[in-house]
């Protein structure tokens, strides 16, 4: 019950600070930094894959409300939220995964969580500017888009997995 709340309230403190701080971010046209995204590689592996979904689906679509782009964000989410157990099964580690074991850097390395968290990333902001844009004409900009973006998005990744670094 405790993991469910913990879980919830992450959820919202993410869609708040996805909504209230960084779609407010303007630096240039092709940044889009999607901090959201920490909520799909950041959940347990002891979750259902339908929770992850549901919960995917449900920020997405919270998100969604905010940015006025209706269901991009949603399926994008779930749509991330569905590829990463498969992201997992190719990351995971020789001995396997431990029981107590979250898709962390204090719990797995940093270089497993790094791989794991660009690869994630790299393909939601990609998704996302290919659906935005819904065309292959602007290829190079949905590429360079997708770089910078993640680059940004991945460095608050990073910052929050320093800030939560437990042991």
């Amino acid at each position: 019950m405790i993991d469910i709340l913990k879980n919830f309230f992450r959820l919202l403190a993410l869609i708040l600070l996805q909504v209230l701080v960084f779609n407010r971010i303007e630096i240039s046209m092709f940044l889009s930094p999607m901090i959201m995204v920490l909520f799909i590689i950041s959940a347990p592996f002891t979750n259902h894959k339908w929770l992850i979904l549901i919960s995917s689906f449900a920020l997405g679509l919270s998100v969604d409300l905010f940015m006025n782009t209706p269901g991009i964000l949603s399926f994008t989410a779930v749509a991330i939220a569905y590829i990463r157990p498969f992201v997992l099964r190719a990351l995971q580690p020789r001995e396997g995964y431990a029981i107590n074991d979250r898709p962390k850097a204090v719990d797995l390395g940093w270089a497993w969580f790094s791989r794991y968290a660009v690869i994630l990333t790299v393909l939601f902001h990609l998704l996302y500017f290919i659906i935005l844009a819904f065309s292959q004409d602007n290829f190079l900009i949905i590429i360079w888009k997708t770089i910078i973006s993640s680059a940004f998005t991945l460095i608050f990744i990073f910052i929050f997995q320093l800030l939560s670094f437990e042991k």
